[in-house]
C-alpha cells in the first residue's frame, strides 16, 4: 500500500482510510433515493433522484474493483481469492434474505402464514442464496404501500457484483493478471467496448450490467496503477476534471464524464486517512448491511406509518437500515470474515472490502 494510508486497523479489519466511509454513505444515498418513489413523495424539480441512488451504486463497483484487484495481487490464486470474496457477500445476503421471509415478509403479508412460506415466490426467494439472480418480490407483503409485493430492491445488484468477482478470477486464471501491462490492456478493452457500444451518451439507454461492470474495471484499472495515481493524484484529478467538464457541459455526455471522474476522486478521498472519523471506524462497517436493509425498512416504515413526514420517515429508515448494519456486521459478517484465516491462514487486514 501507499504511503497515503494509515497503518492501523479499526473494527472493520480495514486500514484507516475512508472507504467505508464513503460507502456508508453511498448505501445511505441509496435510501434517500429509493424514498420518494416509496412514499409517493414528488422529489424537488431540480432532483434527480434516479441518478443519485445510480452514482450510489457506481461508488460500490468502483471500490470494490480497486480494492479486490489489491486482493488478488496479494494472493493470486482462484480458490483463495473467490473464497474470501464469498465469504464477504454471502452472509449478508444470507442475513437478508432470511430476516425478509421470516421477519418482514411473515409479519406484513397478507397471506396465511403457511401459505406465505409455501408460496412459489417464497421458494424463489431463497434463490437469492445462488449470487446469480436477484429475486426481489414476496408474496401479499405491503399491499398498502406504493410498491406492494417488492421487499428488497437492491438485491439485484449482488449478480451483477458476484459476476465482476468470477470475471476478475477467470482474468487471473489465464494468467491476464500476472503482468500489469496485460492486465490494464484488458481493463482498456473493456472500457472502450463500454464507451463505444454500450454507453447511455451514444446509445441513449442506460445498460446497468454493463454500466456498473465498467466503474468495476475502472477501479481495478486504478488499482493496478495505485502508486502512480497517488503520486500525482492532485495534477491528475484536476486535468480530468477540466475533460469531464468539457464533456458534460460541452457535449452533454454526462455518463462519460462520469466515469472518467469518478473513480479517480473516489479512490483519491478514499485513500484518505480522516482522525476525526477515527471513533465511526471502531463501530465496524455497517455498509453493506445499510445496503441490503435499507430498502425492507422503508417499506415497512411506510406499511406502519403510512402518513408519517417524508423527512421523518426518511431519517427513521436511515436509522433502522444502520442499527441493523451494524448488527449485521458484528453478529454475522466480521465473524464470517474469520472463516478465511481457517482456510488460508492469516490474511492483509484491509480484505475485508467487500
Amino acid at each position: 500500500m501507499t504511503a497515503h494510508l494509515h497503518r492501523r486497523t479499526g473494527a472493520s479489519g480495514h486500514l484507516h482510510n475512508e472507504f467505508d466511509t464513503l460507502r456508508i454513505g453511498a448505501a445511505t444515498a441509496v435510501i434517500f433515493s429509493h424514498h420518494f418513489a416509496l412514499t409517493r413523495t414528488p422529489a424537488p424539480a431540480w432532483l434527480n433522484f434516479g441518478m443519485v441512488g445510480g452514482v450510489a451504486v457506481m461508488v460500490f463497483f468502483t471500490i470494490s474493483g480497486y480494492l479486490v484487484t489489491q486482493s488478488w495481487s496479494r494472493e493470486p490464486g482462484v480458490v483463495p481469492f473467490l473464497w474470501k470474496r464469498w465469504l464477504r457477500v454471502w452472509p449478508g445476503v444470507l442475513v437478508a434474505v432470511l430476516s425478509n421471509i421470516f421477519l418482514f415478509g411473515l409479519w406484513f403479508t397478507a397471506l396465511p402464514a403457511a401459505e406465505f412460506l409455501r408460496h412459489a415466490q417464497t421458494l424463489d426467494y431463497f434463490r437469492n442464496l445462488l449470487l446469480y439472480k436477484a429475486y426481489v418480490d414476496l408474496p401479499g407483503v405491503f399491499l398498502g404501500n406504493p410498491y406492494p409485493q417488492v421487499m428488497n430492491g437492491p438485491l439485484w445488484t449482488i449478480p451483477m457484483e458476484s459476476l465482476c468477482y468470477v470475471v476478475l478470477a477467470v482474468a487471473g486464471a489465464l494468467g491476464c493478471l500476472r503482468s500489469r501491462v496485460l492486465a490494464s490492456l484488458v481493463c482498456v478493452a473493456y472500457l472502450s467496448y463500454f464507451l463505444t457500444q454500450r454507453n447511455a451518451d451514444l446509445t441513449g439507454e442506460m445498460q446497468h450490467w454493463h454500466e456498473y461492470s465498467a466503474y468495476f474495471a475502472q477501479g481495478a484499472l486504478m488499482a493496478l496503477h495505485r502508486e502512480w495515481f497517488h503520486a500525482h493524484a492532485r495534477r491528475c484529478l484536476l486535468a480530468l476534471l477540466a475533460v469531464a467538464l468539457v464533456l458534460f457541459f460541452g457535449l452533454g455526455w454526462q455518463h462519460t464524464a462520469g466515469l472518467l471522474l469518478l473513480p479517480p476522486l473516489l479512490v483519491y478521498l478514499g485513500s484518505r486517512h480522516v482522525p476525526a472519523l477515527s471513533r465511526l471506524h471502531r463501530l465496524g462497517d455497517p455498509s453493506y448491511g445499510i445496503y441490503l436493509f435499507g430498502f425492507p425498512m422503508a417499506q415497512m416504515v411506510q406499511a406502519s406509518w403510512p402518513t408519517m413526514p417524508f423527512a421523518a420517515s426518511l431519517l427513521l429508515t436511515i436509522a433502522l437500515a444502520a442499527a441493523a448494519g451494524y448488527v449485521s456486521w458484528h453478529v454475522v459478517e466480521s465473524r464470517a470474515l474469520r472463516l478465511k484465516h481457517w482456510r488460508l491462514g492469516k490474511m492483509p487486514a484491509q480484505d475485508t472490502a467487500r
